[in-house]
């Protein structure tokens, strides 16, 4: 597996990368493929409008990151971090899976989330504007904080989430579980 390098890395030039750091020098394909990370830090990178697809992510941290548009058809993400990132319009449900992640102060606008499971995940002073939760299993997950203005929770199990100091919250009874 690659080490750590003072110098720009290609970030595909391996199949798996492993107690990596990725800075803003790293180079990103415009497709990856089949790649896996493990403890690995995205720093500063711009993964917009990236196809990474069938790639791995476990015990990793994207920190300010700008993946707008990004597809991550297939894509698994365990145990990951996503604070201070920018990730507009995406599509999560073409995952693979999406396993007790935290989210903290981003901006997930346009989001599609519907019929996910998502126990005990956590969005933390992060804008979820016009997101889709419909659908989601949403229970013990955590909101503290965020802006929810015009988010969809329509057939979403709500049970035991917490909303503290959430805005633009939005629920019908008739509608949540």
């Amino acid at each position: 597996m690659p080490t750590p390098s003072s110098r720009a890395v290609s970030i595909g030039a391996a199949s798996e990368y492993e107690n990596q750091t990725f800075g803003r020098e790293a180079s990103i394909p415009p497709r990856l493929e089949c790649v896996d990370f493990t403890d690995c830090r995205f720093v500063g990178l711009e993964f917009r409008s990236v196809r990474l697809l069938s790639c791995r992510f476990f015990d990793c941290s994207f920190e300010r990151v700008d993946a707008s548009a990004a597809d991550f058809t297939d894509c698994t993400f365990r145990r990951t971090s996503f604070p201070d990132c920018k990730v507009l319009g995406i599509n999560w449900t073409i995952l693979r899976a999406l396993q007790s992640p935290r989210w903290e102060r981003c901006l997930l606008d346009g989001g599609c989330f519907q019929g996910m499971q998502f126990a005990g995940a956590e969005w933390v002073e992060s804008r979820l504007r016009e997101v889709d939760f419909s659908d989601c299993n949403l229970q013990r997950s955590k909101f503290h904080g965020s802006a929810l203005d015009g988010a969809n929770f329509n057939g979403a199990n709500l049970k035991h989430a917490d909303f503290t100091r959430a805005t633009g919250l939005f629920l019908d009874p008739r509608h949540v579980k």
